[in-house]
């Protein structure tokens, strides 16, 4: 029997111990005199900690405001939220580092010649000699090197050994050129278009398929260290719209403070609720492992879907299900949540940028808890409105900072960008 109990059975142990009957005064113990169960320190801004501890003793199960009929929740973000990182993002880097798409050319043609434009991209989506650069052309230059990569490597279900294609120049400015891609249709048609596109690439895979390679994805990223990574096409692959290069942000950490609040709020009767932009699959992967430390139950996590035919994904949204980003966020928890609880959330945690619409739409929420990084316009007013509330005694916006140079958070409301050494409030 191990010498000391872990922090969730101590109190179990400590009860069962003194409910002995051969123990003396066994007799006046009283359960009431075990307090309910607290967030730990770890790394939380103490004022951020104490709102959300308060709000859980408030409405809990271990308070005389509990209604188990209409059961309470808090919704949070999965992306740079409940982790520091994006599952789709790194999902997408790995299979362009391992060619793990399945359509064929004129299937994949279809999937990203949706948005192609003849007119110039705006600055900075420029070539890296700084000439201007078209959608349409980038595309025409995406589809040679896709075409060739599949006649090279053809489309197998499982993904190529990283090693393989590492240093083949067509594989280069293929991943150089989708996420250029891919942030230039961020900039210039919104982040939810960019983020439907995204998704769509996974058409072709069975579902078995992107869990095996989200938890491929998942291993890599949290193994690896954080840091920004240029892509570039090499010289000899320029195409006909010019070689083009693009930055991403190599990060991916598990949150233990994210775990140990998603604990607390189970055992006083509050159910945590996943509500993410990225496919729901991929989420849930991460989110209902104990593996990962999260234990977050199936039917809580939403996120994207897409139709499926034999088990195989479809480049189509799922019909009948809002796309969660912006209203569609809010659309899921009305549907799915206060449809059947007769309740709005009694928290909300954000981290992604798709968020604003549902920190808007519920003005009867006790609690919103932001996390503190650069976020979309959308975003930016409940940030600031989060740090001007910080010197107030009850504020309805919080604040938690992070040091994004280590993956993990801070003990206060400010963040250290990436790259950067001082702490900064919105």
């Amino acid at each position: 029997m191990p010498l000391f109990l872990p922090r969730r059975s101590f109190c179990f142990g400590l009860a069962g111990s003194l409910a002995l009957p051969s123990l003396a005064n066994a007799h006046s113990f009283d359960p009431s005199d075990v307090p309910p169960p607290a967030l730990e320190t770890l790394k939380w801004a103490p004022k951020t900690r104490a709102a959300i501890q308060a709000v859980i003793n408030e409405h809990g199960h271990y308070s005389e405001n509990y209604d188990v009929n209409r059961r309470p929740y808090a919704v949070f973000d999965w992306d740079e939220t409940a982790i520091v990182g994006n599952v789709q993002d790194t999902l997408f880097h790995y299979m362009l580092d391992h060619f793990s798409f399945l359509l064929p050319t004129s299937d994949f043609q279809h999937l990203i010649h949706t948005h192609a434009s003849d007119r110039p991209l705006p600055k900075p989506f420029t070539t890296i000699k700084g000439k201007p650069i078209s959608l349409s052309l980038l595309v025409q230059d995406i589809l040679e090197d896709y075409s060739s990569l599949a006649a090279r490597y053809g489309h197998l279900p499982h993904p190529l050994p990283r090693e393989t294609i590492v240093q083949d120049a067509v594989a280069q400015a293929f991943r150089a050129r989708m996420v250029f891609f891919y942030q230039a249709l961020r900039a210039t048609h919104g982040g939810e278009e960019a983020q439907r596109w995204l998704i769509r690439l996974l058409a072709g895979q069975t579902i078995t398929d992107v869990l095996g390679m989200t938890r491929a994805a998942n291993e890599w990223g949290l193994g690896q260290s954080i840091g920004q990574i240029t892509l570039r096409c090499p010289e000899g692959r320029a195409g006909e719209g010019g070689a083009v290069q693009a930055t991403i942000v190599q990060a991916l950490r598990l949150t233990p403070e994210m775990s140990d609040l998603f604990q607390i709020l189970q055992e006083h009767g509050i159910d945590p609720i996943i509500c993410t932009s990225s496919l729901e699959d991929c989420t849930a992967f991460f989110a209902t492992s104990s593996e990962y430390g999260y234990n977050i139950r199936r039917e809580h996590v939403f996120g994207a879907r897409l139709d499926e035919h034999k088990h195989v994904l479809l480049s189509t949204e799922s019909a009948k299900y809002p796309f969660p980003y912006g209203s569609g966020k809010t659309a899921i928890i009305h549907k799915y949540l206060i449809a059947k609880r007769q309740r709005p959330p009694l928290m909300i945690f954000a981290g992604e940028d798709s968020s604003a619409h549902l920190l808007s739409s519920f003005p009867e929420t006790s609690l919103c808890c932001l996390i503190n990084r650069k976020q979309s316009d959308t975003m930016q007013p409940f940030l600031k409105e989060a740090a001007r509330l910080r010197s107030t005694e009850r504020p309805r916006l919080v604040l938690q900072g992070r040091d994004e140079n280590t993956g993990e958070w801070l003990p206060e409301e400010a963040s250290i960008f990436l790259g950067e050494t001082e702490p900064t409030l919105p």
